[in-house]
C-alpha cells in the first residue's frame, strides 16, 4: 500500500510539474499584453518574420495603415511586404515604444488600443523622421493562440492646416 501511495505521489508530482521553465501566461489579457510587447521587440529589431507571427494568416488579416499607397492591406502577404519596404527604407535602427496600451477580452475576441511612437533614418536621404500613431487591433484566439485580425492606424490631422500632428 505504501509503494502505490509513492507511486501514486511521484505520479501526480510529475503532472503538476510544469514541461516549459519559461512561465506562459494563462489568461487572455496577459497573453495580448505579451502579444504586443513581441510586435514592440520585433519592429526595433526590423525582424519581418517575428512581426508578421502576430498576425493572422492569410485573408483573415485586415488593416489600415498611415503608410501608403495604398495604405489598406487586405491579406497578411500584401502586409509583410508593406514591412518589407518600411524596413529597407530606414538607414540603421528603429526607434519604437508602444505607451497607453489597454487591452480587453471575451472569449475568443480581443482589441486594443495604444499610442506607437516610432523614429529612424530614411535610407534615400538620410533625413530623420519621428511621429507617432494611434493603434487599435482587434484579435482572435485561432487554435488556442491569440492573433491580430484587424489593425487600424492613424495619424491625426491638425483642423486648421490639415498638416499631420506628428505627436498628440
Amino acid at each position: 500500500m505504501k509503494r502505490l501511495l509513492l507511486a501514486s505521489l511521484g505520479l501526480l508530482a510529475l503532472v503538476l510539474v510544469p514541461a516549459r521553465t519559461v512561465p506562459m501566461p494563462t489568461d487572455d489579457l496577459s497573453q495580448l499584453r505579451t502579444l504586443e510587447k513581441s510586435v514592440a521587440t520585433a519592429f526595433n529589431d526590423k525582424d519581418v518574420d517575428a512581426l508578421m507571427a502576430a498576425y493572422a494568416p492569410g485573408k483573415s488579416l485586415f488593416v489600415y495603415d498611415v503608410f501608403g499607397p495604398p495604405g489598406t492591406y487586405l491579406s497578411w502577404d500584401a502586409y509583410r511586404n508593406a514591412f518589407e519596404h518600411f524596413f529597407a527604407a530606414v538607414h540603421g535602427p528603429l526607434h519604437y515604444t508602444m505607451s497607453a496600451l489597454d487591452v480587453e477580452a471575451s472569449g475568443d475576441v480581443g482589441y486594443s488600443h495604444s499610442l506607437q511612437h516610432v523614429s529612424g533614418v530614411l535610407a534615400k536621404d538620410g533625413k530623420p523622421f519621428d511621429y507617432t500613431v494611434r493603434v487599435t487591433d482587434v484579435y482572435r484566439k485561432i487554435n488556442g493562440k491569440w492573433l491580430i485580425v484587424q489593425e487600424h492606424v492613424s495619424l491625426p490631422l491638425d483642423r486648421g492646416t490639415f498638416a499631420p500632428l506628428l505627436h498628440t
